[in-house]
């Protein structure tokens, strides 16, 4: 496992954005909603944690070859006025260390993902790392699986087919970093908090409920419109 580095003396090191890994529509819908999603929900209830998305991860100071992007990457205790609005996460500026990282597969890094990256994540110090494939299982053996590290090595993460909630859901994994559980529910992974019984809301959720606020809003309209009318009606006929 490493640690936080200390810093060192001497020139100033360059560390590139990244990374530059070609991905279909489907990668990116889900990404961007499991990134929508935690970012509303830490803001809410865990404003020191920080959703990384697609960035560079450097964890060693002084030695830009020392990276990782996960595409989705969750870390607790965070110094957020080091992190926001940057390009690339310095784990040494951010003062913590992503514990929670997801990868979704592609063509182009499903191998990477799995024979690769988790000694990458062990390296890092990830407490949980978990893989979606969007596809359903064309490019790995299931939709979702997960590991945490204990004991010096991945453990499985229990994935269960059967589910107490509905809505789609075809398995179902808890994470006990983030305290959700990771639920397929094709075409999606939705995140669900048990603790409260609640589905973590998504872009598409959030435009839905805008959506249905405004017809609400414009049958009340409505009906203060056709009250008035009513009203008016009345007056005229006294």
């Amino acid at each position: 496992m490493s640690m936080l580095a200390n810093r060192q003396p001497g020139a100033e090191v360059y560390y590139p954005e990244g990374p530059q890994v070609p991905e279909g529509d489907m990668q990116m819908r889900r990404r961007i909603e499991l990134a929508v999603a935690l970012r509303s929900w830490v803001s809410e209830h865990h404003p020191d944690a920080w959703v990384c998305c697609d960035i560079n991860i450097y964890y060693r100071e002084g030695d830009p070859r020392v990276v990782v992007a996960p595409d989705v990457a969750v870390a607790f205790g965070v110094n957020i006025p080091a992190v926001e609005n940057k390009s690339t996460y310095k784990v040494w500026e951010a003062g913590a260390i992503p514990s929670f990282v997801l990868e979704i597969a592609s063509v182009n890094t499903y191998r990477v993902d799995l024979h690769e990256k988790p000694a990458k994540f062990a390296d890092l110090g990830v407490s949980e790392y978990w893989r979606l494939d969007p596809t359903g299982g064309d490019l790995l053996d299931t939709p979702l699986a997960g590991e945490r590290w204990q004991m010096d090595r991945w453990e499985p993460i229990a994935v269960s087919v059967e589910s107490p909630i509905s809505d789609g859901v075809q398995l179902r994994g808890h994470s006990d970093v983030l305290g959700l559980d990771l639920c397929w529910a094709p075409p999606k992974l939705r995140l669900y908090h048990p603790a409260t019984s609640t589905w973590l809301r998504d872009h598409e959720d959030e435009a839905a409920r805008a959506d249905a606020a405004e017809a609400r809003a414009d049958a009340a309209e409505a009906r203060a419109d056709a009250a008035e009318a009513q009203l008016a009606a009345l007056r005229h006929r006294l």
